[in-house]
């Protein structure tokens, strides 16, 4: 196993993908929480902190072709194949650079309206954490958005003793990364097998997931020296240090009514509750929360509802492939499922398997009767099941680029399909 500054790098991570970095997403969520955001249907910049084989940035270059992308990676061999995909695929508005966060933070010059970072910040010293922050307060423009994804308390408070043994065990072990996260499970699995863990049964669900995953995910996740989740209130206050405000979520989930997202007995006491970082912490809680995609605003202005009901009424969504054509619709959500009822979800459905629609025009159905606060529940919960997703406002047909991706994604076993209409990708 080799490490940088304690964190594994003899071992490429997983070509992941993850919808809510994407730029249309992240403006159109911040539209919905009453924030103006950057707009898309313009040129802008993103920079992606921790970029792996890029493959975030590598779609949304495909998608935004006027648009210039940056990912920031210490791990050559991750920017390598990033490159061999970008220029397979034709695509010149991206660039891969090559460097820690302490060197790249001190070399950057450039502005941009969205700083994107996902998973890292569990997995680096703390030092290296507050360059991050520190990149994405000096170089994000007034008004550009930051991303922060990041493991957190309660629920993955019960991953620390799993962490403990599996990185001990790395230490003590020759071989790359992958045997050694796969040696440790094996470990972990008979140690649960005679009986360590008897009474915490959920110690168990978590180690049937992580036997789930692969063995290169499992060593960048498990095996580094710094691995921490994090109390949301401290993040905040850390970022906010920085003079990066919290706004939301980019998970909507986490963004609805808390009739919605959290268990009933709890939502008259987290609506009662005035201190912000007390109520984020009542809702991790209530969420047995295990990680979190925060959104950050610099310059932050104050929550306009007037934003949010001309966000809603001039974005236009379409359905996507597993949609159903009819309600009800049983949402899978962190605390069970959540079934949308068909008089609210049949009438959305119906309309969005004709065709595209603006959100005015799914407000002036007749089940909805202009009810702009149901009806954005409605789509949030659709996108977050990936049954609808906004669309750029100038939607474009898919090019030779895209398609190029496409098949490099397929060449190298991505399950991706792109969706260029809405600047994004399904699996």
């Amino acid at each position: 196993m080799t490490r940088t500054a304690g964190y594994v790098s003899d071992v490429s991570y997983p070509t992941f993908f993850y919808k809510e970095m994407q730029p249309l997403w992240l403006a159109t969520v911040a539209g919905f929480l009453g924030i103006v955001a950057p707009d898309v249907a313009r040129d802008f910049t993103l920079c992606e902190l921790g970029c792996g084989a890029g493959v975030n940035l590598l779609i949304a270059a495909a998608c935004h072709p006027t648009s210039r992308f940056v990912g920031v990676d210490f791990n050559k061999e991750h920017l390598d194949t990033a490159r061999q995909a970008a220029a397979a695929a034709g695509i010149g508005n991206v660039e891969f650079v090559h460097a820690d966060f302490a060197s790249f933070g001190a070399v950057c010059g450039e502005q941009f309206d969205f700083v994107t970072c996902h998973g890292v910040w569990s997995w680096i010293a703390a030092e290296d954490q507050q360059h991050l922050i520190d990149i994405a307060a000096r170089c994000l423009i007034p008004g550009g958005l930051f991303y922060l994804h990041y493991m957190c308390h309660p629920g993955s408070t019960q991953l620390a003793p799993l962490q403990h043994l599996l990185n001990l065990c790395a230490h003590h072990m020759p071989g790359p990364s992958t045997r050694q996260a796969q040696t440790g499970m094996r470990l972990l699995a008979q140690v649960a097998a005679g009986g360590a863990f008897t009474e915490e049964p959920a110690m168990h669900r978590h180690l049937a997931n992580m036997a789930r995953r692969q063995p290169a995910d499992l060593a960048h996740e498990f095996l580094t020296d710094h691995w921490e989740p994090a109390h949301s209130a401290n993040v905040h206050q850390q970022v906010a240090g920085s003079g990066l405000t919290y706004i939301g979520s980019a998970d909507v989930f986490n963004n609805l009514d808390p009739s919605l997202s959290v268990p009933g007995g709890l939502q008259g006491l987290i609506r009662r509750t005035a201190v912000p970082a007390l109520a984020e912490t009542l809702k991790d809680m209530a969420r047995n929360a295990h990680q979190r995609t925060d959104l950050f605003q610099k310059g932050a202005r104050s929550v306009s509802g007037s934003i949010v009901a001309a966000s809603l009424s001039s974005t236009r969504f379409t359905a996507l492939p597993a949609a159903p054509r009819r309600g009800p619709v049983t949402f899978t959500t962190p605390i069970g499922s959540v079934e949308g009822p068909a008089s609210s979800y049949t009438p959305v459905l119906e309309r969005l398997a004709t065709g595209p629609a603006s959100g005015a025009e799914l407000a002036r159905l007749p089940a909805l009767d202009g009810d702009i606060g149901e009806l954005l529940q409605v789509v949030q919960l659709l996108m977050m099941q990936q049954l609808a997703h906004p669309m750029l406002a100038n939607a474009p047909v898919t090019d030779e680029r895209s398609l190029r991706l496409g098949s490099w994604l397929a060449e190298h076993d991505v399950p991706l399909q792109l969706v260029p209409a809405c600047a994004t990708a399904i699996a």
